[in-house]
């Protein structure tokens, strides 16, 4: 995982390059050349394509880019620089293919990868917000919408990806009267071409991780990537040291323990166990790591936490009691209120320690076999007498017994557990499949069964992939994620295209559609018209 390569300076010169400053002068200026040379040239969809881009660039450096930029500079991401990389292998495939079997212009493949391209993305990072929308939702819109056009950092779904290039690319083709399914068939190997590559950046970036993995082949991801955060919320691994209590975890078994024990084939997922955002009261640790920071400050498992603070670094908890005053104390009344305090308020901070105030929970010696069965006679006993009612003032001076602590402890972060790599799982499969179609398209002889191919054995793939992946929840209470449930219905579409072509007669439109001495290259339109027999006998 390595989320930053490296950083692009943000001025030059003493001029700024982002905001109102070179580049944006810069893209503002070729593109209204580009647009009047397209105008002048009387190519009013050239003009169109320069202006988008010119528009998109001047919002990118004007806007995105400011708010990205960082004290080193402008951050160039592992996984926009493996998304480029995508795009770009991903067209010279498709141009390499296109101009040695049909003569398919150049710039007829660029347009529609401009427009598979953006509204891919567009899509992609739609179908984001919308699943995860309480992450991208901030506090005022100018961030939120700041937040929802930010991709630097990932937040791009694959399906929304396919779903928007797809049909974009559908209306871009009937707009210029290019034979559909064809096309369809000549972009399918490169878009897993393109997964495949792309995949790469979710790994450098973190995202798109698996569940536990034994296996040799595990990942461990760094201290704040999403596997570690994710394992730290669920408990999985500690909160520097320290494992938060449930209410109900003792007396139900967790989700993940159900999970375990079923024999189902298929293990269908649920929602998180999310210690971060549990709002009860109070706090109680349920396991402390052996050999860390908290253990040997004399945190043990069943201890509340009352308070919370940060002292000076190295201070003993002894003279933490005579410098209270200058102790920035927080009383925690959840779960979530000391994930936030670990997280943000004191964060590895290096010039601070944790100060705690603990209630120890009672020892063995101190609950007798009196108080045991008073205990008991107060869970059973549903109607409240006075009787029960004095047990119950009594049990409380029981529960109470455990006397208060102060402990001043330096946290280390947990170590995450390793966990299956599914990105490149999910890169490694959608590699063979691109050799696969690849090989499928020298065999068949009807358009569109590469593009049905591609439609069945993807949505088979990525439903597979689903079960190890560990970043998705339930959707809708179906026990299936958001792309298991679009896999089905890709699939669905998939079969349904292929049983329909198997019914209609052999059909290659691409074969004759371009002349082998194209008269103009610059508009496959225009091929076509200048053979007016083969563009007839093509269409």
């Amino acid at each position: 995982m390595k989320q930053t390569l490296f950083y692009l300076p943000t001025e030059i010169l003493g001029f700024p390059l982002f905001g109102a400053g070179l580049l944006f002068w810069a893209i503002l200026i070729l593109g209204a050349v580009a647009v009047l040379r397209a105008l002048l040239r009387k190519r009013s969809d050239d003009a169109l394509f320069y202006a988008t881009i010119a528009a998109l660039g001047v919002f990118i450096v004007r806007v995105v880019g400011p708010r990205i930029a960082e004290s080193g500079g402008f951050p160039i991401r592992g996984y926009g620089v493996f998304l480029m990389l995508a795009i770009a292998i991903s067209t010279l495939l498709t141009i390499w293919r296109a101009k040695r079997r049909w003569n398919y212009p150049a710039d007829a493949i660029l347009g529609i990868v401009f427009v598979a391209a953006f509204c891919g993305i567009c899509g992609a990072r739609l179908f984001y917000v919308v699943e995860y929308w309480p992450d991208v939702r901030a506090a005022t819109l100018g961030a939120t919408l700041i937040n929802i056009v930010d991709v630097t950092n990932g937040g791009l779904v694959v399906y929304g990806s396919i779903l928007g290039g797809i049909a974009a690319v559908v209306a871009y083709l009937a707009l210029k009267k290019l034979p559909i399914l064809a096309t369809l068939d000549l972009f399918a190997p490169a878009l897993l071409l393109g997964v495949s590559i792309g995949r790469i950046g979710c790994l450098m970036n973190g995202c798109c991780f698996g569940g536990p993995c034994d296996a040799p082949w595990g990942v461990v991801f760094p201290t704040g990537s999403p596997a570690h955060q994710l394992q730290m919320e669920e408990g999985t691994i500690s909160l520097y040291g320290l494992t938060l209590a449930l209410p109900d975890e003792t007396a139900q078994p967790s989700q993940s323990a159900q999970n375990a024990e079923s024999k189902d084939v298929l293990p269908l997922k649920g929602a998180h166990k999310n210690l971060a955002t549990e709002t009860f009261a109070p706090v109680y640790v349920a396991a402390v790591d052996s050999g860390s920071a908290a253990e040997e400050a004399g945190i043990v498992p069943g201890a509340r936490l009352c308070e919370l603070g940060l002292v000076p670094r190295g201070l003993l908890a002894a003279d933490a009691r005579t410098r209270r005053a200058e102790i920035r104390r927080y009383r925690p009344e959840n779960n979530a209120q000391v994930f936030y305090f670990f997280l943000h308020i004191w964060a590895g901070s290096p010039d601070f320690d944790v100060w705690a105030v603990l209630q120890d929970p009672p020892t063995a010696d101190q609950e007798t076999p009196e108080t045991a069965q008073t205990l008991q006679t107060v869970q059973t006993v549903k109607s409240e007498t006075p009787e029960t009612a004095a047990a119950t003032v009594k049990t409380d001076k029981i529960k109470s017994i455990g006397k208060f602590r102060e402990v001043v402890f330096r946290p280390a972060p947990s170590t995450a557990r390793p966990v299956h790599p599914t990105q490149l799982y999910s890169s490694t499969t959608a590699f063979l499949l691109c050799l696969l179609l690849l090989g499928i398209a020298r065999i068949v002889k009807r358009d569109g069964l590469v593009f049905a191919s591609l439609l069945i054995l993807y949505p088979i793939n990525r439903f597979c992939l689903e079960l190890i992946r560990v970043d998705e929840e339930s959707f809708l209470g179906t026990g299936l994620t958001v792309s298991q449930c679009v896999s089905l219905g890709l699939l669905a579409v998939g079969l349904s295209l292929f049983v329909w072509l198997k019914a209609t007669p052999p059909r290659r439109a691409l074969d004759g559609f371009f002349p082998t001495s194209p008269t103009s290259p610059d508009s496959p339109e225009s091929n076509a018209d200048a053979d007016g027999k083969t563009a007839k006998t093509a269409k």
